[in-house]
């Protein structure tokens, strides 16, 4: 059975997001929260056993001193990852997102469905996507509102397969979804398969740059802004004239900085909807073409 680091620290909830968001752009591969009787939250950050744990501490303090964010009883470990995963599955229970969306973090969909909703199995495993974030739950409002029907969609990042799984469910005809982790891959597969949408999801391990000559009509990218930020100038080539490309897991200054950049204040990208929940942003962009644009949203 696989072990995981983790860095495990109390804070009030109003720090919640900025820990959070801190811990994503250092690599952590999940997060468990857990209300005390105090008031504040316990939060256990995991990480790859090959990670230096001692040194991420090190990090998280720093940065949360940088961030004026206040934490108690700051400790490291490591766990067996079923551990980790019973304690994940007794959690999480099924839940709505959006208007048209039903997350089971079970085994099977059957007899979990509701009227009007779409169904969607996920196996609660060391990838991010079960749909109780909210940059994933920003992803999900924007696309049930796409009209995807026979469309094509490239998922960078895909971790759990959450949004693939979410755009063929919708009508999407082709959908590539690619993530630089391994397992998030075999996650994402086997939720794929629990889904019955594999037919349509191809998936690879690897980044954006080893896609060559392929354009999609949605390209989501649900990552780290910094990540967001240095690839920005790759996605548009990859996105069909009047294609639509959903950016998620923004904080407000990666969402400021991205939309003073070059790329889009140039003639690539149109700003089409600027999204928030809690803490997190999602940008929404049209390619811009000579052509007059159809609307998107």
């Amino acid at each position: 059975m696989r072990q995981w680091n983790y860095l495990q620290f109390s804070l009030h909830p109003r720090h919640l997001e900025t820990a959070s968001a801190i811990v994503a752009e250092m690599g952590t591969r999940g997060i468990h929260e857990q209300p005390l009787k105090s008031g504040e939250v316990l939060a256990r950050a995991y990480f790859d056993p090959s990670r230096d744990i001692d040194r991420v501490h090190c990090d998280f303090r720093a940065r949360c001193r940088e961030s004026a964010v206040p934490v108690a009883a700051c400790a490291t470990g490591s766990e067996e990852e079923r551990d980790w995963l019973e304690k994940w599955r007794r959690d999480l229970k099924p839940f709505p997102v959006g208007s048209r969306f039903w997350i089971t973090p079970g085994r099977c969909v059957s007899g979990t469905a509701v009227r009007d909703r779409i169904p969607m199995w996920l196996e609660p495993r060391m990838a991010f996507g079960t749909g109780t974030h909210e940059s994933t739950q920003l992803c999900l409002q924007v696309l049930e509102r796409l009209s995807l029907t026979g469309g094509s969609v490239l998922d960078i990042g895909t971790g759990s397969g959450i949004l693939a799984i979410a755009s063929a469910k919708l009508g999407a005809e082709r959908v590539l979804a690619c993530d630089i982790d391994p397992v998030a891959i075999q996650v994402a597969r086997t939720n794929c398969r629990r889904n019955r949408v594999d037919r349509r999801i191809r998936l690879f391990t690897g980044e954006v740059e080893a896609i060559s000559g392929s354009r999609f009509d949605v390209i989501l990218a649900n990552l780290d802004g910094n990540l967001i930020r240095r690839k920005l100038k790759d996605f548009p080539q990859h996105l069909n004239p009047q294609g639509c490309l959903v950016l998620s897991g923004l904080l407000e200054r990666d969402a400021a900085g991205i939309c003073r950049s070059e790329i889009v204040r140039g003639p690539s990208l149109t700003l089409l909807q600027d999204l928030a929940k809690g803490e997190w942003r999602c940008l929404v962009f049209s390619r811009k073409t000579h052509q007059p644009a159809r609307e998107v949203l």
